[in-house]
């Protein structure tokens, strides 16, 4: 049985840092609330202990919500918790050992920034979506590479694989990469930064549900 890739469409949100655990469930629930698709859990400053509390009471979030669980850099935490699958970016592990320790059915996503070798590694590699960007300047990592529009355009209508948008994207710009062909989007500021998080979850939900 193979990992179920149809599931990578819409809003795919990434949590922030947050240290406060229960502050942290409730902006993710009020995305799951507004129609996000997906989420992946990502903690890259938080200690490994706080780590799998947060992981845990998420997974009990989106279980209840039945939407997909992805973990961000740590196949050991998506094992422990049996999570819909794992996201890798450069430094992370390799994409053939996490799938012999993931097996077939979990989904595995590779960063492959604006790197065309990235994207045919991932490709031959059978991951099973890439996350392209950033798409424009983003602030969680405002050193990141950015990746042309033009280029997404082209590996969308090359590979049959689901690409994620990633980096940068806020209502006044995801309409650009649409155009382009994107079916998701991946997004953290422009989610979590918000007041109503509900509501904004919402807005960009629609336009992929137009569309």
């Amino acid at each position: 049985m193979a990992a179920d890739r149809h599931i990578i469409k819409g809003i795919y949100a990434i949590t922030p840092e947050e240290a406060d655990s229960k502050v942290l469930v409730e902006k993710v629930e009020n995305c799951i609330r507004g129609g996000a698709n997906l989420i992946q859990y990502r903690a890259k400053q938080l200690s490994e202990d706080l780590k799998y509390i947060q992981a845990e009471y998420l997974k009990k979030l989106c279980d209840k919500h039945n939407t997909p669980l992805i973990i961000n850099d740590d196949v050991e935490l998506c094992l422990h918790l049996n999570a819909f699958g794992v996201h890798l970016g450069a430094k992370d592990d390799n994409l053939t050992t996490a799938r012999k320790l993931l097996g077939p059915d979990k989904i595995i996503g590779i960063s492959c920034y604006n790197d065309w070798k990235r994207v045919e590694k991932a490709v031959d590699g059978k991951a099973d979506y890439i996350a392209l960007g950033a798409c424009f300047p983003s602030l969680t990592k405002p050193a990141a590479p950015q990746v042309k529009l033009q280029m997404i355009a082209e590996i969308i209508k090359k590979y049959r694989i689901p690409v994620v948008a990633v980096g940068g994207i806020d209502l006044k710009n995801v309409d650009l990469l649409i155009q382009q062909g994107v079916e998701c989007v991946a997004l953290i500021n422009s989610l979590f930064n918000e007041k109503n998080i509900e509501t904004v979850t919402q807005k960009f939900s629609q336009l992929f549900i137009k569309n």
